[in-house]
């Protein structure tokens, strides 16, 4: 993996409000005028931490999870994987994001949806870290 110097990238600084009013996706209610507090994604993902990166989606084996091709998957490097995390791995020399199986001693990748079958390294299997967050526009 190549090293991104961190100290030429531009750091922007935004944030939205969030108010304090849900939205309910069923019947409609009133928005308060009473925003809670200014949210920024960089904050809640830790955007700025030097082990945080954002991937491209290409593909459709996560669908039934909710990730979607174009998605921007937001990834923490990390070697703290457990059973069922959603992980951006390396995989005989290609890079995928799938679901963390390990049982019994194996282990293994599984997509979100039945079209794919599982995963298993032939070679090497290395994990780049644990999925935290998705986003998309619509």
């Amino acid at each position: 993996m190549r090293k991104v110097k961190l100290k030429n990238i531009k750091r922007f600084k935004f944030g939205a409000p969030l108010f304090r009013t849900n939205i309910r996706a069923g019947f409609q209610n009133v928005i308060d005028d009473d925003i809670e507090k200014r949210v920024s994604l960089d904050r809640i993902f830790e955007i700025q931490s030097p082990s945080t990166f954002i991937f491209r989606v290409s593909g459709d084996s996560m669908v039934d999870f909710g990730i979607y091709e174009d998605d921007l998957a937001i990834v923490k490097k990390t070697t703290d994987i457990k059973n069922n995390d959603i992980v951006v791995a390396n995989v005989d020399g290609a890079y995928t994001i799938k679901i963390y199986k390990e049982k019994g001693g194996n282990i293994w990748l599984e997509g979100a949806s039945p079209m794919y079958k599982n995963i298993k390294p032939k070679f090497k299997l290395e994990i780049f870290g644990k999925v935290i967050g998705i986003t998309r526009k619509i």
